[in-house]
């Protein structure tokens, strides 16, 4: 008979506790699902061509770092990313006009 009593408080404390507590947060966006292309959710023609931008500024960035260090290892990853910046600017041309609404 005792067991079932303090079952019933273990429940009201556990549904007490469930009613004030807050919600929980919304999950922060990651810097890698931004990259990624093919998330057909709200990609738009701004935001692939800021992709290509950034990656065609990268591409760049170790360009330089090649030639500053005299190393060719960088001009690898430089190819890599051009290519990517390639593949986000063609993206971005065949995607619709930017709806001003959103």
């Amino acid at each position: 008979m005792g067991r079932r009593s303090r079952a019933r408080e273990r429940e009201q404390v556990v549904l007490s506790a469930a009613a004030s507590a807050e919600p929980a947060p919304e999950r922060r966006r990651s810097w890698r699902r931004a990259l990624n292309p093919f998330k057909f959710r709200r990609l738009t023609r701004s935001r692939a061509r800021a992709g290509a931008i950034g990656f065609a500024v990268l591409a760049l960035v170790f360009v330089i770092l090649g030639r500053a260090l005299d190393d060719v290892a960088w001009y690898s990853s430089a190819t890599l990313l051009a290519i990517l910046a390639v593949v986000w600017g063609l993206t971005s041309t065949l995607l619709g006009k930017d709806d001003p609404s959103s």
